[in-house]
């Protein structure tokens, strides 16, 4: 399990610049897409008081009404915007987030800084432990949980108020956390 200072620093090097988003909260229903909810619409707030980030570009159009890049989606609409997906594929897409289009191909001197942002990958998902399930808006992934999510070629089922989105939500029994990009022309 990470630390607040391995946590941070791992957030950082994939999320720590352009237009992200990282934000963890609490589990507090049955139902985990109630819980991502109040995490993307920033009505959560970090059990263990650990670094976030919105580094989501303010849109005078933003039509979330709430402040925040993501609508307010139901529940049910999140759960239909999402796939399933396993580890591996988790740490494939949370360093392909730092690239342009959601590509790790995308990322400068990315052959260099491979095993770093790899390394960085696997100590953000080890705050959610083994038994962790993960969940992409990739439609890569739609009916294949070990879709190669490195460079994907794919489609986004949109969850924010900009022109595309992909992300990446985190769940274990007691927390749920939300790593996303956004890509506006």
């Amino acid at each position: 399990m990470t630390d607040a200072a391995a946590w941070k620093s791992a957030v950082l090097n994939l999320f720590g610049g352009g237009w992200t988003f990282v934000r963890v909260g609490p589990r507090e229903h049955g139902d985990w897409c109630r819980d991502a909810r109040a995490v993307i619409t920033l009505k959560a707030t970090d059990p263990r008081g650990w670094h976030s980030v919105n580094y989501a570009p303010e849109d005078p159009g933003n039509r979330s009404g709430i402040g925040s890049p993501f609508f307010p989606w139901s529940p049910e609409q999140i759960h239909a915007s999402l796939y399933e997906i396993s580890r591996e594929s988790a740490t494939q897409l949370l360093v392909a987030l730092k690239g342009e289009w959601y590509q790790a191909a995308g990322i400068p001197e990315f052959n260099k800084r491979r095993d770093g942002l790899f390394a960085s990958s696997r100590e953000i998902l080890s705050r959610f432990g083994p038994e962790a399930r993960f969940f992409t808006n990739a439609s890569e992934a739609q009916g294949n949980p070990d879709a190669d999510l490195l460079n994907p070629d794919t489609q986004w089922e949109c969850l924010s108020v900009f022109m595309a989105d992909c992300g990446l939500i985190a769940v274990s029994d007691s927390e749920v956390g939300a790593f996303w990009a956004f890509w506006e022309d």
